[in-house]
């Protein structure tokens, strides 16, 4: 008889993006490690905006043998939640609500072992902690950004970010488990809350799903372009937001974790890069096309028009899943860009997407800072680095990616052989024998406790 697990996740096929791909493959091939889910997601919302697409080609991957209850949110919160600080919203937290009756009943329906909650939002916290409270079933946090501890996050006041903080640390070290998605990350945690039990937290990365890349098809090159190709979210909004005299007031108002630079996360230093390129003649300052595959938005757009680069841009919309993966195969190198971190500080967050380039063979410029994500690409012989930042050190390693790619050395595709542990079945066992230890833990206490 196998074990059951509730995978809790506000994000779920049919919502696309980077926030449902970890639960789906957890609910796809945690069946083959012994223990089968039960997913608890979401209702389809009415409208969707751009931090939640809709990519019904999703549906398919889902097991018939996996049930899936959807539960959409209230248009207001109950007494409950109306007592709780609303960390990311009152739309989650209000959802968290109502998830709650049908996360008990499945639980006392279906026997559950343990339940898995993963984030953001961070309201569903609220929600593991009331059905630890009522339910004596273990739970699970699974964290896919490091919440409070992000710089990325930000908080309109100082109390607000403290109130965040301190929620996190209660959150987890009442916990009888915690999941981080990379290595700093986790460290980060036991850091900043000690009444952690270092045993009790793992770290199991993001992946790639080898069935992905069956049939997504072979790499593909036009011998005058020199294709660079970014999937996901660009982040221009805010770092233009950050600007002048009212974006200084912005970042006075407002609190984050540690102090970044967003601007990282946009394409603005990789267009600084290719105009340095071209005062230098380089010959890929001509070559280059840049491909971005998600959904459009007007601060990029500004930013590459003011930059006199619109001709070198393809924008693809939002593409299904198995479409952006093609994509990636069929690029001459993928662009990883992440915001920037203070001299001496590491990164706590390492981008989903970075697997998928990896697993594609197709040469990686990381515009990193210091963490595990630059670590991963800089492993790989095909990885080629600069600080996220930094135009003159990104036009250098465009420059040695060129040198490459004419020598005739980026041809055949081959990840490097490492990679396969982060093959999404090999997470699924990492998150079973976690599951199987946690759960098994909590089975010995109950039996201590009745006898």
């Amino acid at each position: 008889m196998t074990a059951r697990v509730l995978i809790i996740s506000y994000f779920f096929p049919p919502d696309g993006g980077p926030g449902t791909q970890r639960a789906l493959k957890f609910a796809r091939h945690l069946w083959r490690c012994g223990w089968t889910p039960t997913v608890l997601a979401r209702a389809a919302p009415a409208r969707r905006g751009r931090w939640d697409p809709e990519d019904a080609t999703l549906l398919r991957e889902i097991p018939g043998h996996v049930n899936v209850h959807r539960i959409a949110a209230p248009t207001r919160a109950g007494d409950w939640a109306r007592m709780l600080p609303a960390l990311d919203g009152e739309e989650t937290l209000a959802w968290a609500e109502a998830a709650y009756h049908e996360a008990a009943r499945i639980i006392r329906d279906e026997f559950t072992d343990a339940v898995l909650i993963t984030m953001s939002p961070f309201d569903l916290a609220h929600l593991g902690r009331r059905l630890q409270a009522q339910t004596g079933t273990p739970v699970i946090y699974d964290l896919r950004d490091p919440w409070a501890l992000d710089g990325w996050r930000v908080h309109r006041s100082r109390a607000r970010a403290a109130v965040d903080a301190d929620f996190m640390g209660r959150t987890l070290v009442g916990a009888d488990g915690v999941i981080a998605n990379c290595d700093d990350a986790r460290r980060a945690m036991l850091d900043a809350f000690p009444g952690l039990d270092d045993g009790l937290v793992t770290t199991i990365t993001n992946g790639y799903d080898e069935d992905d890349f069956g049939s997504a098809g072979a790499y593909r090159r036009d011998p005058g372009d020199f294709r660079l190709v970014h999937t996901g979210s660009l982040h221009a909004r805010r770092a233009l937001s950050e600007r002048g005299i009212l974006g200084r007031l912005r970042r006075f108002r407002r609190h984050t974790a540690e102090a970044i630079d967003p601007s990282g996360r946009t394409l603005e230093h990789l267009l600084r890069a290719v105009h340095l390129l071209a005062q230098r003649r380089h010959p890929l300052a001509e070559r280059l096309r840049i491909i971005l595959a998600g959904v459009p938005d007007d601060a990029t757009r500004r930013q590459v028009a003011t930059a006199g680069m619109m001709p070198r841009i393809e924008w693809t919309g939002y593409l299904p899943h198995t479409e952006s993966v093609a994509l990636v195969q069929g690029a001459d190198a993928l662009f990883l860009p992440l915001h920037d971190v203070a001299p001496g500080r590491t990164s706590l967050i390492l981008p989903g997407k970075t697997f998928e380039y990896l697993a594609s063979g197709r040469p990686v410029l990381g515009c990193l800072p210091d963490g595990d994500a630059r670590r991963l690409v800089e492993s790989s012989p095909r990885g080629y680095c600069a600080r996220p930042c930094d135009a003159a050190g990104i036009a250098s390693a465009l420059s040695r990616l060129h040198d490459a790619w004419v020598e005739g050395r980026l041809d055949r595709p081959a990840p490097p052989a490492w990679i396969a542990r982060f093959e999404r079945r090999q997470l699924a066992a990492q998150l079973a024998e976690f599951l199987d230890r946690i759960a098994g833990r909590e089975r010995q206490i109950a039996l201590r406790r009745a006898a």
